[in-house]
């Protein structure tokens, strides 16, 4: 059979160089299609459930919702550990996956939980999200600083953030050093006395209104009543005209405190050079190129920095520098192993079958991307150490088929019959050679 095919691919010259062309040309799409990063994509058997309450403690929380989400999962005979995070505003509960199970399937009979809860949850809280827990793709931070307010700063990073989001292999954006927007309630003493009430009493009556209609986090810091708004629904013109009972005492908000919004402190900070300053962390999906990406974004902060000259807009951990580097090792390996290769049978065999020995291993390897390309894998680390050791099994077996093929032409056979016999002859010990080399990876 192998013979055959041999032969037939030699006495059809003309198809051969057409074959060669097309597979060239779809090496090079393949190859500007291919998304590259550091590692490869893949799931980690886990599936996380996130949810929040604004305003809410977490002991709240747990009785409310997270409680009952974790009864109903000890009902899914897939999953192993279950895990919940708690805090006041939200929660994050994990479940990892039994080795073996369908993680698709797990991942619905989670939903169905989430669903059979949410029904007895209330209409303003955030809707527990599950989703399968996947590696992220880190790609690049972004620091943004300058001499200006931090207001400015803050506004700068938000737009940045929405001309990122129009990106179409970007999976998240993040900002650090942000703050949120507080809602700062500046008790009024002597309007309190006036009424004859107390700090004390007024203090709980907010927080009691805090409660039922979430606002944020009350935490009180001198002469002042933060409450953190985490949803935005709420004016301050609305809480000052909010009704409390403060004992016997039914009055406004605003009848014995200044409402007014600002920003609260940074809960992370975030610094480049040592200077304080505002970071975007970049994400990519799955099938984003991270050269691409990183050569789009560059040309974005471009632009930015002509609208704002006044800000500095760096790019650190650029993860597409990494991906390059080891891009061009392997090229670089390709290139020595293309001469090695060519010099060897030069020296040792003859001019025209090191130019075909030569040929055959990068065409191998445009084969290779356009089989990575269908199956929808990536370059990483991974996949070129893999190419890697293809590169070094390429380069000894072509030169034990070359020296077969030179033997016969030794002995005096006709050059197509060395041909054909040479190569079907070694056939079998290179398949196997290489099997045995793909069956230990296999695992």
């Amino acid at each position: 059979m192998i013979r055959k095919f041999i032969q037939f691919a030699i006495e059809k010259p003309l198809l051969n160089h057409i074959l060669l062309i097309f597979i060239f040309m779809l090496s090079i799409f393949a190859y500007i299609n291919i998304p590259k990063e550091i590692f490869p994509p893949m799931n980690m058997d886990k599936i996380t459930i996130k949810g929040g309450y604004a305003g809410t403690s977490a002991d709240i929380l747990d009785k409310m919702v997270v409680q009952s989400i974790e009864d109903d999962l000890q009902n899914i005979d897939a999953l192993d550990t279950i895990k919940s995070s708690i805090k006041n505003g939200s929660f994050i509960i994990s479940a990892e996956i039994k080795p073996g199970s369908d993680n698709i399937l797990v991942l619905n009979d989670v939903k169905d939980v989430v669903s059979g809860v949410k029904k007895d949850l209330p209409a303003d809280m955030n809707e527990p999200v599950a989703k399968i827990k996947t590696h992220a793709f880190p790609l690049v931070l972004i620091a943004l600083s300058g001499d200006v307010p931090k207001e400015e700063l803050l506004d700068r990073a938000d737009e940045l953030k929405s001309e990122l989001s129009k990106f179409k292999d970007l999976s998240d954006i993040t900002i650090r050093g942000d703050a949120e927007e507080e809602l700062d309630i500046s008790l009024n003493y002597p309007k309190i006395k006036a009424y004859g009430l107390s700090s004390t009493a007024v203090v709980s009556a907010i927080s009691n209104i805090s409660s039922i209609f979430p606002i944020g986090t009350i935490k009180q810091k001198a002469h002042h009543l933060y409450i953190s708004t985490h949803n935005g629904e709420k004016t301050k013109e609305k809480i000052a005209n909010t009704i409390i009972h403060v004992g016997n005492v039914k009055l406004r908000i605003g009848d014995i405190a200044d409402v007014a919004f600002k920003l609260s402190d940074e809960v992370e900070l975030s610094h480049y050079n040592g200077v304080r300053n505002v970071s975007i962390n970049v994400t990519k999906s799955k099938h984003g190129n991270a050269i691409a990406l990183v050569k789009e974004i560059r040309e974005l902060l471009k632009e930015q920095k002509k609208k704002h000259p006044q800000l500095n807009y760096n790019i650190y951990t650029d993860t597409s520098v990494w991906i390059k580097n080891r891009l061009n090792v392997v090229f670089s390996n390709i290139v020595f192993g293309l001469m090695l290769v060519f010099l060897a049978m030069l020296i040792f065999i003859n001019r025209g079958i090191a130019f075909v020995v030569a040929l055959g291993i990068p065409v191998s390897f445009m084969i290779g991307l356009i089989v990575t390309e269908i199956l929808g894998d990536s370059l990483n680390m991974l996949s070129l150490l893999g190419a890697l050791i293809a590169l070094g099994m390429l380069v000894d077996e072509a030169i034990v088929v070359a020296e077969n093929i030179y033997r016969h032409l030794e002995e005096g056979m006709e050059r197509k019959e060395a041909v054909i016999n040479g190569a079907a002859e070694m056939f079998p010990a290179v398949l196997t050679a290489t099997l045995t080399t793909v069956f230990a990876f296999l695992p």
